[in-house]
């Protein structure tokens, strides 16, 4: 016999349980304050908390590096990078007495690993190594990724990945002398798209509580992905590497809504249904307005495609309900 209450405790499920009259009105909004699903001022104190701390570390960044531009003339070159390196290291021993446990500590640390890049800048000005761009934020990335491991802050993950996907693109534009929708660049782009893709499918089938890391490499895997899908269906002529392009954006969008049926995610399965309809109403537009040549009547008929699209898509997740197990 399916017991209702298996699985994790997520508001599809209570909502689910609500609609089927298990829970009545107060019972469902006191389940889904216990699960975090309704802020108290607990919560918003966390919330603020933590956004004004991160906040906090990125101007503080941000006014170290103005601070040494609009003094250029005033220090040496050999001053500015004195002081970049004096803030960089201040700021990872402020982290380390604080403590890293401690969330203050971890921004000041973080603080630090953020700092090593505009020291980078100033070295590769003054002593003007011809290093390309990509070979700085390479370095940052791997040392904000050393930080990482330090510090046990998935925000410092978060902005090293962002800065590895930086890496990748001007390594593109600068090594190869590509851009990412023509070969060479296309191949290290999907591949790119396919690793964040599956790093973030990782973490959400093995941590079932929030995770940004895995939020920030799924969100980046799949905007890479459908980009070069719908670049794949709109393209005339098919160059190299499209049919592969858009076999990974589909099974992107297959894998996203796949593993969030098994867990019973319903934002997994929103995400990889926003994929799928994405894509297709990519392809309807090139079928009605390139294949057909249609206009004003293509307009309309966009519409009710898309009306249906909508409609479809919304009873779908209405009468969905979670995946229960058996309580055998």
């Amino acid at each position: 016999m399916s017991d209702p209450l298996a699985g994790p405790p997520i508001a599809a499920r209570l909502h689910a349980l609500a609609a089927a009259g298990v829970l009545g009105p107060a019972a469902l909004e006191r389940a889904l304050e216990l699960t975090g699903r309704r802020p108290t001022a607990a919560s918003w104190y966390r919330f603020a908390r933590f956004q004004l701390i991160i906040l906090g570390t990125v101007l503080a960044v941000a006014g170290a590096i103005f601070f040494i531009a609009a003094n250029w003339d005033v220090f040496t070159p050999q001053a500015r990078m004195g002081l970049a390196a004096a803030a960089m290291a201040s700021a990872t021993l402020a982290g380390g007495w604080i403590g890293l446990d401690r969330l203050s500590g971890r921004a000041a640390a973080l603080a630090g690993g953020l700092l090593f890049g505009p020291l980078m800048a100033l070295v590769g000005q003054v002593y003007q190594t011809g290093a390309d761009a990509y070979e700085l934020f390479l370095a940052w990335s791997l040392v904000l990724a050393g930080y990482a491991l330090a510090i046990r802050f998935a925000g410092a993950w978060v902005t090293a990945l962002l800065l590895g996907v930086v890496t990748i693109y001007l390594w593109i534009d600068q090594a190869l002398g590509s851009h990412p929708f023509e070969t060479p660049g296309l191949w290290a782009s999907l591949a790119g798209a396919a690793a964040l893709t599956a790093l973030g499918l990782a973490r959400r089938a093995t941590r079932r509580d929030a995770d940004a890391i895995g939020a920030v490499a799924l969100v980046l895997g799949g905007s890479i992905g459908f980009a070069h899908g719908a670049a794949a269906i709109g393209v005339d002529g098919w160059p190299s590497g499209q049919g592969l392009a858009l076999l990974l954006a589909l099974a992107q969008a297959a894998g996203t809504l796949l593993l969030g049926r098994r867990l019973g995610d319903l934002g997994l399965e929103r995400g990889g249904v926003a994929f799928l309809f994405g894509l297709l109403t990519v392809a309807e537009g090139k079928l009605i307005f390139d294949v057909l040549d249609a206009e004003v009547g293509g307009l309309l008929l966009m519409g009710v495609l898309l009306s249906v699209q909508g409609y479809v898509g919304g009873e779908w997740f209405r009468a969905r309900r979670p995946v229960v197990e058996d309580a055998t």
